[in-house]
């Protein structure tokens, strides 16, 4: 496949996946398998330059509000920072104690058919427990966000899905639960490049071709604006069960594929 048809593919899955509740680690090592892709070209160095698209997409998405955590911070208020660390612990303890899990069998195509499934049964349990009867979120709220955003570090699950999932369980208002849910995943999201970025140094990773890593940046941030734009307006009137039938139709089509020696 061409080099930059290649690139913005994969930047649009990043950008698309990583924001939907549908996984974009279980679309992104689907696309790798399917498309035959040579992971000394698109490896890490790659890799970097998508999740970049989508940190700055979230970024300037919520600029407003990043601005004003700056601002509370010099004024001595520390509320939203207090809860993007109590969210992101959870993830970034289990991502190093069980990194060669998640990276290795976790990643397999019938595991990952698996979480889609679980992760599909998490939605529909959320959404009958979904009160809309709570105010302002609190640390226990950050806390059980950051351990669904540590178990949705398996491939499949969905970290927005999961996290969503969490905050409409605990009487979140559904507006209030998707704000929170991406906000406070931007660090886990900056942390999954940042490692991305050392893995690759430490493995000497080269890509040389500029132009397809500034495609697939583009691309992942274009997408990743927009996924988020239509989830917010989405979700403020349906519910997580409209991505259920996605989410079992891929589950299905991933085991007949390995079933048919495809995968």
């Amino acid at each position: 496949m061409n080099d930059l048809l290649a690139a913005a593919l994969l930047g649009l899955i990043q950008g698309l996946t990583e924001f939907l509740p549908i996984s974009s680690t279980a679309h992104l090592a689907l696309a790798e398998k399917l498309l035959r892709l040579d992971p000394a070209r698109y490896g890490l160095t790659f890799t970097v330059a998508l999740h970049m698209g989508t940190l700055l997409a979230i970024l300037l998405y919520y600029a407003r509000v990043w601005v004003g955590l700056v601002a509370d911070v010099l004024r001595g208020r520390f509320t939203l920072p207090l809860l993007l660390l109590v969210a992101t612990v959870p993830a970034v303890v289990v991502a190093l104690v069980f990194d060669d899990l998640i990276a290795g069998p976790l990643r397999e195509p019938l595991s990952i058919a698996a979480a889609l499934v679980v992760g599909s049964a998490v939605f529909l349990l959320a959404e009958r427990m979904a009160t809309d009867r709570r105010g302002e979120a609190t640390r226990s709220d950050a806390a059980a966000i950051g351990v669904a955003q540590a178990l949705a570090l398996i491939p499949g699950m969905s970290r927005s899905g999961l996290t969503i999932s969490t905050g409409l369980a605990r009487g979140l208002r559904r507006d209030q639960a998707t704000r929170l849910s991406f906000l406070l995943s931007t660090p886990a999201v900056f942390g999954a490049g940042l490692k991305t970025v050392l893995d690759a140094r430490q493995a000497s990773a080269v890509f040389d071709h500029p132009d397809a890593l500034a495609v697939g940046f583009v691309v992942s941030f274009v997408s990743g604006i927009a996924a988020i734009a239509f989830l917010v307006r989405f979700l403020r009137g349906h519910s997580l069960a409209w991505f259920v039938p996605y989410r079992l139709a891929l589950a299905a089509l991933i085991v007949a594929a390995v079933a048919a020696g495809m995968l």
